[in-house]
């Protein structure tokens, strides 16, 4: 007796960590994905997952068995799947989810070159929590993001990079020319930042613990985009990714603080869940994103 189809929902519940979410991804009932799990557990005699108050957690046995066939189970859905693709037309819906500053800045391009007549795309913008919610939920099969992926729950590839910079506008960096202590200079300066929590910042100055413990944002913004303009306004200092104001910069607008040698260069990822990849369309945009990505720099 084959058990592949018992398996693959078993690999389905050790990823998700519940039955319920399990079931949603694979479109069958919960009992039937039941079934599933106790039907390989009787087979193998083993007992493969706890239940706790929120899901389920693999046992002992349960890792051993996850170690064993899941890699190899995915090897064999994905093939399946770009056979299936090379005798389909291409056509559905992609949907896709990230920050809404990497996504205005460089999904429009991605689109551009992925767009035909067959195939739509549907694009939500979210922070961090929201972006894996949605890929654990199945409202959205692809995602971009500058954290470190579960590599527990999610398949990831790395895309490209993004430098942090300090910046201001022109007007006010005639300031840093007269004092050429920088840290002073900027503590003088009002600070603009995405939240309370002064995410990016706190990277960039993470070896000056003193200077960025006295930190107070004078103004708190959560989109990046309004942060460049406000930038550009002549409203105080910010640090941000140097794609999002390259332009600005080029232009006079905006400079470059040079705060470190060594700036912090973050990842960029693209994000999805292997159940997502059961889609020959799915598959097929995230190959075409990973081959852009080594090609021509998708992201810079």
């Amino acid at each position: 007796m084959s058990y592949l189809v018992q398996l693959r929902s078993f690999v389905e519940v050790y990823k998700a960590g519940s039955i319920s979410k399990a079931a949603m991804r694979l479109g069958i009932s919960q009992p039937a994905m039941s079934a599933h799990i106790h039907s390989l557990e009787a087979f193998t005699g083993c007992i493969l997952f706890t239940r706790r108050s929120h899901g389920v957690v693999a046992t002992v046995d349960g890792e051993e068995l996850a170690r064993l066939v899941a890699s190899d189970l995915e090897t064999i859905e994905l093939k399946l799947s770009m056979l299936r693709s090379r005798t389909r037309k291409s056509s559905g819906t992609v949907s896709f989810i990230g920050p809404a500053e990497l996504m205005w800045s460089k999904l429009p391009y991605l689109v551009k070159i992925l767009f035909n007549e067959g195939i739509k795309f549907k694009v939500l913008t979210g922070n961090r929590k929201r972006i894996y919610s949605c890929l654990l939920d199945g409202s959205c099969q692809l995602g971009f993001t500058t954290s470190m992926p579960d590599k527990q729950k999610f398949g990831y590839a790395e895309i490209g990079m993004e430098k942090l910079i300090v910046v201001v506008a022109s007007l006010i960096a005639d300031n840093f020319k007269e004092n050429e202590d920088v840290i002073d200079t900027l503590s003088k300066l009002p600070l603009i930042a995405y939240d309370e929590q002064l995410p990016l910042i706190r990277e960039v100055f993470q070896d000056s613990s003193r200077f960025f413990a006295l930190l107070r944002p004078s103004i708190t913004v959560p989109d990046l985009r309004i942060l460049e303009r406000m930038i550009r306004e002549n409203i105080g200092w910010t640090v941000m990714p140097e794609y999002l104001c390259a332009q600005s910069i080029a232009g006079g607008q905006i400079v470059e603080v040079n705060v470190h040698e060594r700036l912090p260069i973050n990842s960029i990822y693209l994000v999805w869940i292997d159940s997502s990849l059961r889609n020959p369309l799915v598959s097929g945009i995230r190959d075409r994103i990973l081959e852009l990505s080594k090609n021509s720099g998708f992201m810079v």
